[in-house]
């Protein structure tokens, strides 16, 4: 009778330890930065400084998680050429605008500066080269929002913001 009752308390024991609620160590997921995955900016959503300029006609931009990047753009006489690096971004809390830091690797060294905003799957992007520096020309900022990109001071509007969407 003993050996019964030990046998039911043992049996009574591991059924509320196997119904224990568990407890979770993991910490919240944080959220993926919209920037993430690979972006298309063709015809009129190229900023109108690249097609005049560089005459690109498309722009195919991939965002990694490892915060690495490719873009490929592609000229009106349908060269491309690919440009790596990684990237660096920041939340503002108080919009949705962020800033974007883009250390180029590929073809050749170069930083630039800028701006970009994702909503849904379309992306607003406004970024230039600061590093070497462009005589004249200072970024886009967050507080000054997208057309913010000056030459000499003058804001130069949409002249360097470009529009992609999501593939």
């Amino acid at each position: 009778m003993k050996l019964k009752s030990i046998f039911v308390v043992l049996l009574i024991s591991l059924l509320l330890v196997a119904c224990k609620k568990e407890e979770s160590n993991t910490e919240p997921t944080k959220p993926k930065d919209a920037i993430l995955g690979t972006w298309v900016s063709e015809g009129n959503n190229v900023a109108l400084g690249l097609r005049v300029v560089l005459k690109t006609k498309k722009i195919v931009a991939t965002f990694n998680e490892n915060k690495t990047y490719t873009v490929v753009a592609t000229d009106s006489n349908d060269v491309s050429v690919t440009y790596t690096g990684t990237y660096q971004s920041a939340e503002v809390s108080d919009t949705l605008i962020h800033p974007i830091t883009l250390t180029q690797q590929t073809p050749v060294a170069l930083t630039s500066q800028g701006i970009y905003q994702v909503k849904g799957n379309v992306m607003t992007y406004e970024v230039i080269q600061v590093n070497p520096p462009l005589q004249g020309f200072t970024p886009p900022t967050v507080e000054e929002g997208f057309g913010s990109t000056k030459y000499n001071g003058v804001k130069l509007g949409s002249y360097w913001v470009q529009i992609f969407v999501k593939q």
